[in-house]
């Protein structure tokens, strides 16, 4: 008798591995990833080996080899669906009919929709397109969702076919056409898609082209013409019988529903600066041509200093004729009194309640309405350029400086209600602190102020701070001489005399003459920190930019080179062949040359490279092409 069977129970199954001699019963590894995209394999399963595989195996021979399938665990050959099928949907174009009670225009009614499915999730929705004007509740017209079938299954991508009728809760839907994803999709699985097939008519429009109701159809001549006859002469049999003139404006449906949400739109501008605070103001005309209403709303520009009340006026009837402003109610005005398309024209004026707007821009729409409609061309449509020159804005005259304080804290009661400090450069006092420009200068005569000997032979120290553009001057004490040295100047700015100008370092180098307080200063000589600061940035500092003297000099030797050889070789009064600085200065100057100091010791300088305080006769004449 047989062991009863064990219950097929979590813990009382056993499974045999693939390989008997196997002892590991250790559970793989499931889940993993695939192209980045989570993944859960299929658990491995030990099949049931047969009977000759299994003698074989534990025999140790190899007369039998196992199936693929039995070797190995079945595996995913593609992604999941909801990867393999993101943003992947099917759409067909169908209709389905519906049933019109109490109704002689119609019967039935043809409702088209667009079926969308969705291959990431075999979900569908359907949807029918909005029409303007229909009075009938569009838009989603089945939800997404998994859609049963009628035989209880979910439908599939195979339920659809172009020619073919879906049932979907009770209601057909007839497809007859597909987008060309759908087509190139459902080909590629083997089911082509026949061809795109028409739209049934609708009985409505069969109804509204018999009695003449079709509005605002290109193709509308023929069908309907007796209709408009007759109901053209029921308008004038009705103007006869003494129907209100108001009345007999047109079908005011029919033109609404011609030109439903069709606005033209004009750029126009209001100018009444010729009135006591009047400005000129832009503002935009809409003109409503499903109800021959104007609304003008105002530009709101940016720091215009005006609140944004965009609203003009306000949207109605535009009246051409005067309006009474003595009246207490709002006159209703004839059709023919007020503004139609025809009377707007760009490059003219309109009234609007007695204000003067000139039109000069239109947008597209109304560009192409007016040349479709009015038959208006290019030279009519063209813009008017209403841009005026900008006028630069006037600057308010300074007063003279008073000469209390500084010019730059007078200069701030004129520019603010309350005097503001003046800015600094903090470029300049960032990079340009401590670097001190000093020279030795001493005073000179003018016609205007003699000094003693005694004054012209005192010497001073000039110092130029570049961080704020200040001068100090000092003077060494000198024994024996009677006069305390000492400050003689505070730092300050020194401003060029009868001018609002201060002195810069472009106006200091050797040879230069400055006026300080009535009093002139020559510069006689720079220290060495100075004459090479000069020479590094001589971008800046021209004087000592040797290269521009030689350019200078070999313009000025040009037809008289014999004279500046026998001026320099009679400076050598010791016959050696070299000279020093002064002896250069005063042979160029015999020569009748003209430099400045400065340029002749930043020449001395740089042809003076052994430190020897002389300069070749010879070197130099090269350099200056003799």
């Amino acid at each position: 008798m047989s062991a009863p069977p064990i219950p097929k129970l979590p813990g009382y199954t056993v499974c045999m591995p693939q390989s008997l001699s196997d002892k590991g019963f250790k559970k793989h590894q499931t889940l993993n990833y695939l192209n980045g995209y989570q993944r859960e394999e299929t658990l491995a399963v030990v099949k049931e080996l047969p009977e000759r595989v299994a003698t074989d195996a534990v025999a140790g021979t190899s007369s039998a080899t196992l199936p693929a399938s039995m070797l190995a665990p079945d595996a995913a050959s593609k992604l999941p669906q909801w990867v393999e099928n993101d943003r992947k949907v099917l759409r067909f174009f169908g209709y389905f009919k519906e049933s019109v009670v109490e109704s002689n225009m119609e019967n039935h009614r043809i409702r088209k929709v667009i079926l969308y499915y969705y291959l990431e999730d075999d979900t569908m929705h359907v949807a029918e397109p909005r029409q303007d004007n229909s009075g009938i509740p569009q838009g989603v017209f089945i939800k997404r969702h998994r859609v049963t079938c009628e035989d209880g299954g979910f439908f599939n991508p195979d339920d659809f076919s172009v020619g073919q009728s879906v049932t979907i809760y009770g209601r057909t839907f007839f497809l007859v056409d597909a987008d060309n994803f759908t087509r190139e999709y459902l080909a590629g699985k083997g089911k082509e898609q026949g061809a795109a097939l028409p739209y049934p008519d609708d009985p409505v429009d069969g109804y509204r082209t018999a009695f003449g109701m079709n509005r605002g159809r290109a193709d509308d001549t023929t069908a309907g013409t007796l209709t408009r006859r007759m109901n053209d002469f029921k308008a004038y049999v009705e103007a006869r019988l003494g129907k209100p003139s108001h009345l007999l404006d047109g079908d005011r449906l029919r033109q609404f529903l011609e030109n439903n949400k069709k606005v033209l739109r004009f750029w126009c501008v209001w100018d009444e600066r010729q009135s006591m605070y009047g400005d000129r103001r832009p503002y935009v005309l809409h003109y409503f041509l499903e109800d021959d209403t104007v609304e003008i709303l105002e530009i709101n520009e940016s720091n215009s200093g005006r609140d944004p009340f965009p609203v003009f006026l306000k949207r109605g009837p535009l009246p051409k004729v005067p309006v009474k402003t003595n009246t207490t109610l709002n006159p209703k005005y004839r059709k023919d009194q007020c503004y139609s398309p025809g009377d707007f024209r760009l490059g003219t004026f309109i009234s609007v309640l007695g204000r003067d707007f000139y039109l000069h821009d239109a947008d597209t729409f109304t560009k192409n309405w007016y040349k479709d409609n009015l038959g208006f061309g290019d030279e009519e449509m063209t813009p008017v350029d209403i841009k005026e020159p900008i006028l630069p804005k006037p600057k308010a005259a300074l007063p003279p400086y008073n000469g209390y304080g500084t010019l730059e804290d007078s200069l701030q009661n004129c520019l603010s209600l309350v005097p503001k400090p003046p800015k600094r450069d903090l470029h300049k006092l960032m990079n340009k602190d401590k670097i001190i420009l000093r020279f030795v200068v001493k005073m000179v005569d003018t016609e205007t102020h003699k000094h003693s000997g005694t004054d012209l032979a005192r010497r001073f120290i000039l110092s130029y701070f570049m961080m704020d553009d200040t001068l100090l001057i000092f003077e060494p004490p000198v024994r024996n001489t009677g006069i305390a040295g000492g400050k003689f100047l505070e730092r300050q700015r020194i401003y060029k005399p009868r001018s609002e100008e201060i002195y810069t370092y472009l106006d200091l180098y050797v040879g230069s003459v400055i006026e300080v307080f009535n009093r002139s200063f020559e510069l006689l000589e720079a220290d060495e920190y100075t004459l090479t600061y000069m020479e590094n940035y001589k971008d800046i500092f021209v004087m000592a930019d040797t290269d521009v003297m030689v350019r200078s000099l070999n313009a000025q030797v040009s037809g008289k080179e014999d004279a500046v050889r026998a001026a320099l070789i009679a400076a050598d009064k010791a016959g050696t062949g070299a000279l020093g600085g002064e002896d250069l200065e005063a042979g160029l100057l015999a020569a009748g040359l003209k430099f400045t100091r400065h340029q002749a010791i930043s020449l001395k300088r740089r042809l003076d490279k052994n430190k020897t305080g002389t300069i070749s006769i010879e070197e130099f004449l090269g350099l200056l092409g003799i």
